[in-house]
């Protein structure tokens, strides 16, 4: 199919840079303790009155699966028919006040193992695979970390037979929705009221704003429940808005938008996409108004030939779709990283320590299957905009940040996005300059990227005004954080924005 290869592109993910949980009653207090039947005794199982059918194993681990140097426990959620796997680890500073952030890597269909072992969590993967070693710049500094796969199908997570993959976003966040209140509630009640964020990079431009929803709704719905108190999310590279991101095609292979030295394409290509851009854009923006499959997917056909230069380049060409400047290390997702998170992960003896169930036989970085049950719906063609707008609108924060050197998920077509959203700091947001931000290179106060930021009142006259960023990072791709060590990523635990200058890492905290 024509566009088979951009949805790959524009759905798969590897990210970062955050700025920025009792009271007890009758229904919630009790966790139910037992041990699950067909698994090891290791597992301790939590249920939720309110949630009969859902329930949470989980073990503890030791530093030799990962070297994390706190406190850290995996399991599943059961769910079902459908089984979430996660890995938790407590915050390195203090658990019982830090934020609680939530990762989920994109897709759709990709493991979120994929940020923990190579991006963002207390241990990276060795190089071969057989081992990991501390991050020194992990978010557990500041934050406590659950990573999932989701939905359903993805990396550890699996269904039972019989029972249908996930086929959209917002049925993945229902699943998520009870996972947090059981976990909230009965396996850690002592992180019930720190700040929770979730983050995510990619696809997870569409499953962090509908977890988001889902979150937001359930709370004003379910006020008996316990809130999930959620304060920001945080969208890295992320697929958002699909016209956009095609758009941004163009300007990142012909221009120099936003951190692109020299532009890839020659004229006569560039003048063969700038040609086919505006019915594009219009069949695009027929599929934004009647979000149906049938019209949605016509935007093969006027877009194709973009399409077409993008595959030329980042696949028959050999480049990475990831980053811009590079040339894909192996066929399998670009990455060498990738595939020493798979060889780990099926080892043995790590195969042992997380007690995998009969039911999985193998685990994979990517799930073909997934995507093919997301392409059954409308998910891979919608756009999440009006999802962030309402998001907004409860008050909370909200941050964007882009590698520069992303093709798929282009800074030039998420800025795109960003400045058309409609909220009430519209006008103030789009109509600022990107202005620079900076950090320490080899000792020397850099600039680094741009961004820009606006506080404003959803619905105005409100004291709480929510906080919306877009930043970008230079000579970073889609992965942000795997950048040269000789680049300070303490930013991202930085209160960069109110002044542009990231402060030293001894005050430094997630970003709200």
């Amino acid at each position: 199919m024509r566009g088979q290869a951009v949805v790959w592109a524009l759905a798969w993910a590897i990210g970062l840079l955050p700025r920025i949980l009792c009271i007890e009653d009758s229904k919630h207090q009790a966790a139910l303790l037992q041990q699950p039947e067909g698994h090891s005794p290791d597992f301790i199982r939590y249920q939720h009155a309110e949630f009969p059918s859902h329930s949470i194993r989980i073990k503890e681990q030791s530093d030799d699966l990962c070297n994390a140097g706190s406190k850290q426990y995996t399991g599943w959620l059961d769910a079902n028919g459908k089984h979430l796997f996660f890995w938790y680890f407590d915050s390195l500073n203090d658990p019982l006040t830090d934020p609680l952030t939530l990762w989920v890597t994109g897709g759709p269909g990709v493991s979120s193992l994929v940020g923990l072992l190579v991006e963002i969590g207390p241990c990276l993967i060795d190089d071969g695979g057989e081992g990991t070693h501390r991050n020194p710049f992990s978010w557990t500094r500041n934050s406590s970390m659950i990573f999932v796969d989701q939905p359903a199908g993805t990396g550890l997570s699996y269904t039972d037979p019989g029972t249908d993959l996930p086929t959209d976003s917002k049925i993945a966040a229902e699943d998520m929705y009870i996972f947090l209140q059981i976990f909230l509630t009965q396996v850690f009640p002592e992180r019930r009221e720190v700040p929770f964020h979730i983050a995510g990079e990619s696809y997870g431009g569409h499953y962090v704003p509908n977890m988001a929803v889902e979150i937001l709704k359930q709370n004003k719905i379910h006020q008996e429940r316990p809130e999930v108190p959620l304060k920001s999310i945080m969208i890295g590279n992320g697929c958002v808005s699909p016209m956009h991101t095609t758009y941004g095609f163009y300007e990142t292979l012909c221009t120099t938008k936003p951190g692109v030295e020299t532009p890839v394409f020659n004229a006569t290509r560039c003048k063969v996409m700038a040609d086919a851009l505006p019915r594009c854009m219009y069949v695009y923006e027929s599929c934004y108004r009647y979000p149906d499959k049938a019209i949605c997917k016509a935007t093969e056909e006027p877009c194709g030939i973009i399409f077409d230069l993008f595959e030329s380049e980042s696949h028959a060409g050999g480049r990475d779709p990831f980053d811009i400047t590079r040339v894909c290390e192996v066929e399998h997702l670009c990455y060498s990283s990738t595939l020493n998170v798979q060889e780990y992960i099926n080892s043995k003896s790590v195969w042992s320590a997380l007690d995998v169930p009969d039911a999985i036989h193998n685990f994979s970085i990517e799930s073909p299957g997934i995507v093919a049950a997301f392409e059954s719906s409308n998910d891979l063609y919608a756009n999440t905009m009006n999802l962030i707008q309402s998001t907004l609108e409860h008050k909370v924060d909200v941050l964007i940040y882009n590698g520069n050197l992303d093709l798929a998920c282009n800074t030039a077509g998420n800025l795109r996005w960003t400045n058309a959203l409609r909220w009430n700091g519209q006008a103030e947001f789009e109509s600022r300059d990107l202005r620079p931000w900076f950090s320490v290179v080899e000792g020397e106060l850099t600039p680094v990227g741009q961004y820009k930021e606006v506080s404003a009142s959803a619905r105005g006259g409100d004291a709480d005004a929510q906080r919306f960023a877009f930043v970008t990072v230079d000579k970073a791709g889609h992965m942000v954080s795997t950048l040269p060590t000789n680049f300070n990523l303490k930013c991202i635990h930085c209160p960069l924005l109110t002044d542009g200058v990231c402060r030293s890492l001894s005050v430094s905290r997630p970003l709200h």
